[in-house]
């Protein structure tokens, strides 16, 4: 939720925001792996500059009385692997414990 003036307004105590999120990176296309730069090779010559890339993700935010006290990113892949999902459900349930004020648990089968 927002306010007017662009910052966040929530209940009081603590609460945690989910969203969706592009996050934007720009590198040296110099620097660039060939992969980052598709249709380009590393040695190529010509016109350099800078590169733009944009990948979505999911960013957790923790709030106590409003005030963001914790944030977190979790990269979204075209094809995400089981090991992705178990890393954004383990970050969720984290962020859930938080605003309940109980502290983590471990699951069963973990040591």
């Amino acid at each position: 939720m927002g306010d007017a003036d662009g910052g966040t307004t929530g209940p009081a105590g603590r609460w945690v925001s989910v969203r969706l999120q592009h996050r934007h990176v720009r590198v040296d296309d110099q620097e660039c792996p060939p992969e980052c730069a598709p249709g380009r090779d590393a040695g190529e010559s010509g016109e350099t500059g800078e590169l733009s890339m944009s990948y979505p993700g999911i960013v957790i935010c923790s709030y106590d009385e409003g005030r963001l006290v914790g944030e977190r990113w979790i990269p979204l892949g075209a094809e995400p692997s089981e090991e992705d999902d178990e890393v954004l459900i383990e970050q969720l349930r984290a962020a859930m414990l938080w605003q309940a004020g109980r502290p983590p648990q471990e699951t069963p089968g973990e040591s």
